[in-house]
């Protein structure tokens, strides 16, 4: 039987990488966005599935969640994510519930909503993209930091849980990845912000890495069975600078 893998965010950065390993790895891939055109696009470029779906509604959630309960789901990997740039006087409430509800209600409904489509599969397995920002704190994203650092606890937590059903569960923490997500915060890399430019310079391999570098231990995280509850960096070594 084919493995069936679910790429959430799979239209751009570590998700497109990620879904295109997978593919050429012989998964039959799915991916997830909220942009209609942008992961219809990205689909026909990688010749894989695609599902229009914001993970901060519930109903599309469900209606994601819906389409492998028949038959059943190998892989997950929960990449979809926002960020928001923002000194602490200028969070409110309305900012603190979009970004929870994507980062982190996203992430857990999925996995409930799928667990009867990993439970139908022997061995599945579950990676959640987390941040090295959780143990490197720069100034303007601790909501971000906030996420993340909550996916990492949900990761340990549900591993636990979810042994019993065979079900694995972990993380990896990109660190300075070139990704589309820094045009979300609204900067390019070249006009960085002092605090991050301090940040990246702390680096030890002195660079950013590639969506592709972090594809590579996403998808090893995967198929690594004796693997669960575990948290992997792939920061350059910035975690431990």
């Amino acid at each position: 039987m084919e493995k069936v893998a679910l790429v959430t965010g799979g239209n751009s950065g570590i998700g497109y990488a990620t879904a295109k390993l997978l593919k050429a790895k012989g998964y039959d891939v799915y991916i997830s966005g909220r942009n209609a055109d942008r992961v219809q696009q990205a689909a026909v470029e990688l010749d894989v599935k695609s599902v229009v779906a914001d993970m901060s509604n519930s109903s599309d959630v469900e209606q994601l969640s819906a389409i492998f309960l028949e038959d059943g789901l190998d892989i997950l990997v929960n990449n979809a994510g926002i960020a928001n740039l923002a000194p602490l006087e200028r969070i409110t409430h309305e900012v603190f519930l979009e970004i929870f509800n994507t980062n982190v209600w996203g992430v857990l409904q999925l996995i409930k909503e799928l667990l009867p489509a990993l439970e139908r599969r022997a061995g599945s397995s579950i990676t959640n993209i987390s941040s090295a920002i959780t143990c490197k704190g720069v100034p303007g994203l601790s909501l971000y930091a906030a996420t993340k650092g909550s996916v990492e606890a949900l990761t340990k937590t549900l591993a636990i849980e979810l042994a019993p059903k065979n079900i694995r569960v972990n993380a990896v923490t990109p660190g300075a990845i070139d990704t589309p997500i820094f045009g979300k915060l609204g900067i390019k890399p070249e006009n960085f912000p002092e605090e991050l430019k301090q940040a990246f310079a702390g680096i030890p391999l002195k660079r950013t890495g590639t969506s592709e570098e972090v594809a590579q231990v996403i998808v090893a995280q995967l198929e690594s069975t004796y693997v669960t509850g575990a948290i992997w960096a792939v920061d350059g070594g910035v975690s431990i600078a």
